[in-house]
């Protein structure tokens, strides 16, 4: 027996000697994820968890902002690009077109898990039929109201199904307060605009990216229905979003159409306003019409150049298509695109602010959410979009106005005009 450990001990130093040593650990690998605000806190929930079930891989979250000053120029000269990025879902399509080849297509390795997500948000997505990114959040809308002013005015929420309906319960509600409370309240900006035109199926662009299509006769219906209620006294303009924070907390508005996040929003800028928001779902154009719009959301993409891949898209499919990485992301307070995550307790909890379960209520249109296409032009069309509201707001022509747009975008970017 003591020859035996003799002879196993001097093996081992012989291994020894000839310069073998026992297996290493797999060296740790480092990745970067970028996002804003609650996105990047989202992130580091994430990576926390991540971390835990893959220990070589550690994940560093950066706070960037959401308008790509810290990205864009990175992706223009193709170095030190972020490994997993953060987009809004309305610029995809033009990180795409604008930075060819810097963004990863992904189609393979997420064909097989389309259906866990809801299907209008791949839209955002996809580029001539290939997938560059996994939808995260979504921003599915409806009215949020003050029940209380509603009831003081005599308004049913139950009677209100069409845009009609609700310019003359505004009327209503604007006389009893003898003008001091307005119906609805609008910054201007494209978000109330967009939602109108989202449940008539509109675009901005066509399906192939090729053609401007915003001065379509959907757009020209949606900014009509815009402009008549702020000339019927149910829209009030309130410049800017700390226009609208001020009119709520002052009571001058009885209610706002947003994105689910929005009950978020109310809870911090009137925290004194809690039990008197409910929600309903949006008005529809017509009656027996969908009521369905979306309003914000962000979609994750991976760099093309990545020095990890199979790193970057494990942490990805972790986020984004694992109970684990979408709870992060739910109790931030972000609407998730992965439908799985829809009956369970945490996402069907009530939100104690609006006194119901907020998800839930939004979740039940989703089904006839239709994308809003806007194309490789998000980044250059801010001026036209501003001209064009501005002129509305104004009380101009919308028909003009459209067009005009549509004409300064082509301008700008060389697509054509419908």
């Amino acid at each position: 027996m003591l020859k035996k450990i003799s002879f196993l001990v001097a093996a081992v130093l012989a291994l020894v000697w000839l310069g073998m040593e026992a297996p290493k650990e797999p060296p740790t690998v480092r990745i970067t994820a970028v996002g804003w605000n609650i996105a990047a806190a989202s992130f580091e929930e994430q990576a926390r968890l991540f971390e835990k079930l893959h220990p070589n891989i550690k994940v560093d979250v950066r706070y960037v902002d959401q308008d790509y000053t810290r990205i864009m120029p990175r992706l223009a000269a193709g170095t030190e690009v972020p490994d997993v990025m953060m987009v809004h879902n309305r610029d995809l399509i033009t990180f795409v077109h604008k930075y060819p080849g810097m963004l990863r297509d992904i189609t393979t390795e997420v064909t097989p898990i389309k259906d866990n997500f809801v299907a209008a948000a791949w839209d955002a997505v996809t580029v001539d039929g290939h997938i560059y990114g996994i939808p995260t959040d979504l921003g599915p809308a409806a009215l949020f109201y003050r029940e209380d002013l509603w009831r003081a005015a005599d308004l049913d929420p139950q009677s209100i199904e069409t845009w009609d309906d609700l310019i003359r319960a505004g009327k209503k509600l604007s006389r009893h307060f003898h003008a001091k409370v307005t119906m609805l309240g609008m910054c201007e900006d494209t978000d109330f605009y967009d939602q109108i035109l989202n449940e008539l199926g509109g675009n901005y662009v066509s399906p192939d990216d090729r053609t401007i299509v915003i001065n379509s006769f959907e757009a020209k219906q949606a900014m009509h229905i815009v402009q008549r209620m702020l000339e019927e006294g149910t829209l009030k303009n309130v410049k800017d979003w700390d226009g609208l924070m001020v009119a709520i907390e002052q009571g001058e508005i009885a209610a706002v159409a947003y994105g689910v996040w929005f009950a978020g929003t109310l809870s911090y800028a009137a925290p004194e306003q809690r039990g008197k928001w409910k929600v309903m779902p949006l008005p529809a154009i017509t009656r027996g019409g969908s009521h369905a719009a979306n309003s914000g959301g962000s979609v994750v993409v991976l760099a093309n150049h990545s020095r990890h891949p199979q790193e970057a898209w494990e942490f990805l499919h972790f986020c984004l298509n694992t109970p684990e990485g979408e709870l992060a992301q739910l109790r931030l307070g972000l609407f998730p695109a992965y439908k799985p995550l829809y009956h369970t307790p945490e996402f069907e909890a009530v939100d104690p602010f609006i006194g119901l379960s907020v998800n839930k209520r939004f979740a039940q249109d989703l089904d006839k959410l239709k994308p809003l296409r806007r194309g490789p032009i998000t980044l250059d069309y801010g001026r036209a979009i501003r001209e064009m509201m501005a002129t509305v707001v104004a009380g101009g022509d919308p028909d003009s106005a459209l067009d005009k747009a549509a004409a300064d975008i082509a301008t700008v970017t060389g697509l054509a005009v419908q």
